[in-house]
């Protein structure tokens, strides 16, 4: 954002910015980059009705690439079910609660406020709730037979009612705890006193199991299956499965009463690769199509990186998944469309992107298969065959097949970028079977 030159500049500023209707503060929020956006959030005097605007995944993505801690406005700004989101993600490493990240999202929550603690409180399962206090909060019950002087020694020192004594294992979180519990007790003091009991006495098992379940299920309607419906995603499709040109387009999103989609713009920016598939998404103009797009793109590389075993909460990973499906994705329009984007951009108007990802695949998994037939020919395996083969072919034949590189320009494996890359492979072979020594061009 560009740096306003007085303090009378800034203010006119920012009040032209608040006098605008909500769908063209939107659409500047939408330009901007990450900490442009965190430092519009921060100035703006109705940050809500902006954010309620953007798709989860789009903050998501834009608190992700600031990194939680510097994006504490736009965090703060959230709505509950952005908020739920990111913590349906963060709280989890492959199903696995991870008591460290929830303690510093409970910490960061705490520092934006009360108002934004009762909004966690509300959207929270308190199955999840109980799950992410057990490891940073020891509860003990006191004897109410006993008089409390003589417990009080052998007590954790904090209380808020003289029944429940809290204990703070670790002492970066112990400050913002303290005050998510108060907040608690002063908000519903019933669910207070049952959070503490089962804090006290419950199985964490049980909680566990179900606060993952609920969270599994609402990250299913972002894209985000299980393992084993993930990998369906590498299930092999043939040419005859790819609606073509002529076709009826594929249906664009409806926006419902709204008129208008929630801003959905990062997986299509994060998308760097240079290949056929980029240039066929830059022939598109059509908004709706453009949408519809990007959300089914935010869908299928949250289910390769579920798939591929990666963190759907790291930015850099996700960016590696998008780079992969825009690969696989250029491999499958230019084995249907050779280097004619319109007719490329027609297949991607008919087609959902999982089917061109699951082709492109298919495509690379038949060269797969080639190989195979090759090394049943050789003797010693794929260590005797020499480089630049061997390496190939190690590359190819890894469990999430990559391309090898060919020196001296692109010597490091990497992503299939393109269906050149097939034949490259297919070239280095053919010279082997031939008995020919490659050589780079």
């Amino acid at each position: 954002m560009k740096k306003p030159t007085s303090t009378e500049e800034a203010i006119r500023i920012i009040e032209t910015f608040d006098t605008l209707p909500a769908e063209q503060r939107v659409e500047i929020f939408r330009n901007l980059s990450a900490q442009a956006r965190e430092e519009l959030i921060q100035v703006t005097s109705r940050p809500g009705e902006i954010t309620r605007l953007i798709s989860d995944e789009e903050m998501f993505f834009t608190i992700k690439e600031l990194g939680e801690e510097n994006a504490l406005a736009l965090v703060g700004a959230t709505t509950g079910r952005q908020l739920q989101y990111l913590l349906d993600i963060d709280f989890w490493k492959k199903e696995k609660f991870d008591p460290e990240m929830a303690g510093r999202w409970l910490d960061l929550i705490a520092r934006i406020g009360e108002n934004k603690i009762l909004q966690f409180l509300q959207v929270t399962d308190p199955e999840l709730l109980v799950t992410a206090l057990r490891p940073v909060i020891t509860v003990e019950i006191r004897n109410p037979d006993t008089d409390l002087t003589e417990q009080r020694d052998s007590l954790p020192p904090f209380t808020l009612d003289d029944l429940f004594f809290l204990d703070f294992p670790d002492a970066r979180w112990e400050e913002a705890l303290k005050l998510i519990v108060e907040v608690i007790f002063n908000w519903k003091q019933e669910y207070y006193f049952e959070l503490m009991e089962n804090l006290a006495r419950g199985v964490a098992f049980e909680n566990e199991e179900l606060a993952l379940k609920w969270s599994r299920g609402r990250l299913a309607d972002h894209g985000i299956p299980d393992f084993d419906e993930a990998v369906e995603v590498y299930s092999y499709l043939g040419p005859a499965e790819i609606s073509q040109e002529g076709e009826e387009p594929f249906a664009a999103l409806d926006y419902g009463l709204s008129g208008a989609p929630p801003v959905l713009e990062y997986p299509l920016k994060l998308v760097e690769q240079e290949n056929f598939f980029r240039k066929c998404l830059d022939q598109i103009s059509d908004g709706q199509q453009r949408d519809r797009i990007a959300l089914q793109l935010a869908h299928l590389a949250n289910k390769v990186i579920v798939a591929d075993g990666r963190d759907p909460g790291s930015l850099s990973q996700m960016n590696q998944s998008l780079n992969k499906i825009s690969g696989h994705i250029s491999i499958a329009l230019e084995d249907l469309c050779g280097t004619d984007l319109a007719k490329g951009e027609q297949i991607l108007a008919c087609n959902h992107l999982e089917i061109l990802f699951r082709r492109g695949f298919s495509l690379i998994h038949e060269v797969i298969r080639e190989a195979g037939r090759l090394l049943a020919t050789c003797e010693g395996g794929i260590d005797n065959l020499g480089m630049p083969l061997a390496g190939l072919l190690k590359a190819l034949l890894n469990r999430r097949p990559c391309f090898g590189g060919l020196p001296p320009s692109d010597p490091q494996p990497r992503e299939f970028n393109s269906l050149q890359d097939l034949e490259a492979i297919r070239a280095v072979m053919k010279s082997e079977a031939d008995g020919e020594r490659w050589e780079p061009l």
